[in-house]
């Protein structure tokens, strides 16, 4: 069972929203004077690894190029700023120059699952529950239960949390099925209903301004993508125009 299917992008086995949106990176960094290459991952070298989403359709490795050149960090600094706001997901936690820097993630309809897991202090599955639910989604996935994994995979793709995608099913994913008016309906059926059930409306995203205080201590705020941060006495105020990267790092008392 799968819902999408990977498609040929400039070599790439890609998703199709993956590529889409690559396709919005190239016009923007075209825009604004940059070439965007596109260099992997390399065809073959995931093999069955249950914990990457090379299999999946959703890692690629990006770079930027100026016009004439130029500075490799302002490179790098401009692609975090094109890439996060249209969903990808840098590897490295700051844009540091060095290995792993050109490996981005878009995770698409698992960016939630991701999110509610951490939220719950559940960070240690939430990794590989987005590997796994990504891989059931395009049908590669080399594990066991694939098919309770793409049940609690599109749960949470149209906005029922059941917990980790780990293949158990368990009161969590019953419950969540129900809500959806599938109570005693056969495993196949629930299958069907889901690959192609579609996930709630989205609002629009519009203009939120936030604040992060944390008196006495000294942060170090940085903000990526469609998100400002500008520093206050006791914390910083964030201005978010939509989606975004911010990491704060707490220092000693001052």
């Amino acid at each position: 069972m799968h819902r999408l299917q990977l498609l040929n992008h400039k070599g790439l086995l890609l998703t199709p929203d993956t590529a889409q949106a690559l396709n919005l990176l190239q016009e923007k960094a075209s825009a604004n004077k940059w070439r965007l290459v596109l260099s992997g991952p390399t065809a073959g070298v995931q093999g069955d690894n249950l914990v990457s989403l090379i299999p999946a359709g959703r890692e690629v490795h990006l770079k930027f190029i100026g016009a004439e050149g130029g500075d490799t960090q302002a490179a790098l600094n401009a692609l975090w700023g094109h890439a996060i706001p249209l969903g990808f997901t840098p590897w490295l936690r700051y844009p540091i120059l060095g290995s792993g820097d050109a490996i981005f993630h878009f995770l698409g309809p698992w960016v939630a699952l991701y999110d509610r897991l951490l939220s719950e202090g559940r960070g240690h599955l939430a990794w590989p529950s987005v590997c796994a639910a990504a891989q059931c989604d395009v049908g590669v996935w080399k594990g066991s239960k694939a098919d309770e994994r793409f049940v609690q995979a599109q749960l949470h793709r149209v906005g029922r949390n059941c917990g980790p995608v780990d293949g158990e099913i368990g009161p969590r994913t019953a419950e969540a099925v129900e809500t959806l008016g599938l109570k005693r309906a056969a495993f196949a059926d629930v299958m069907g209903y889901l690959k192609t059930a579609e996930p709630p409306t989205v609002t629009p995203e519009v203009r939120k301004v936030g604040h992060i205080a944390v008196p006495g201590r000294r942060l170090n705020v940085a903000a990526y993508g469609s998100i400002k941060a500008v520093k206050t006495l006791q914390g910083a105020t964030l201005t978010i125009d939509g989606p975004g990267r911010v990491i704060v790092d707490v220092g000693g008392v001052t």
